[in-house]
């Protein structure tokens, strides 16, 4: 499996939240949420191992996240 550091992640991560603002544009937040959860769970379950897949689903119930600041997305 490919390591990468915070500087890469942080690149796809501003990459695809962008993505993410331009569609909900066109679509609810919830519909875009929900698709990228959807292919998140897919790639997760592809290549992951089933106790792998278990402990990031555990591993996702169990982390805190904040709300963004100001939904001023559009």
């Amino acid at each position: 499996m490919k390591k990468h550091d915070s500087k890469d992640l942080k690149k796809i991560y501003h990459e695809v939240f962008g993505e993410a603002i331009q569609y909900m544009d066109t679509y609810e937040f919830q519909a875009v949420a929900a698709t990228y959860m959807a292919i998140a769970m897919r790639l997760y379950k592809t290549h992951l191992d089933d106790e792998g897949f278990k402990s990031m689903i555990q591993t996702i119930v169990d982390t805190e996240v904040k709300p963004y600041e100001e939904p001023k997305f559009h």
